[in-house]
């Protein structure tokens, strides 16, 4: 999917919303995050105002996952919201702007891919205080003591 903002940019008034499912079933990026019971919920509001362009953004998800301590089952939701200036300069760009090619096209399923992969935890615990597996036997210590030395 492609929106052409020019005139975004040009117009004294610019007001666009767009809401779609990113399909992250399918994408080989967002398998390797988590999986995804369903498609994440995604909704953009660009509005303009004499040049100068900015986004709203909301993304909803839930996603299945294992614990990097002991391997359980996780699953959980993440709700992400951002506010950034889109831009066409190159050398104005920084973590707050959106970047849009010269010809003013913006991709809301690139964005939000790009947001998800920023904005996800990079390991998940079934609890804070899991024990994990321990590595002699590789029993899970929340279920039993297995008796090896630490």
């Amino acid at each position: 999917m492609r929106i052409n903002l020019k005139d975004a940019f040009i117009l004294d008034r610019y007001e666009k919303k767009i809401d779609f499912q990113l399909s992250a079933g399918k994408d080989e990026d967002l398998n390797t995050l988590a999986a995804f019971e369903k498609d994440p919920q995604v909704s953009f509001s660009i509005y303009g105002k004499y040049g100068l362009v900015m986004c709203d953004s909301v993304i909803d998800l839930e996603y299945t996952s294992y614990c990097s301590r002991c391997l359980a089952p996780v699953s959980g939701k993440l709700h992400i919201e951002s506010r950034r200036r889109v831009i066409t300069d190159p050398l104005k760009e920084d973590e707050d702007t959106i970047l849009i090619e010269d010809n003013y096209m913006f991709y809301p399923d690139s964005e939000a891919k790009n947001q998800i992969i920023l904005e996800f935890p990079e390991r998940f615990l079934c609890a804070d205080d899991c024990k994990g597996l321990c590595p002699v036997c590789g029993c899970n210590r929340n279920i039993k003591e297995c008796g090896c030395e630490n």
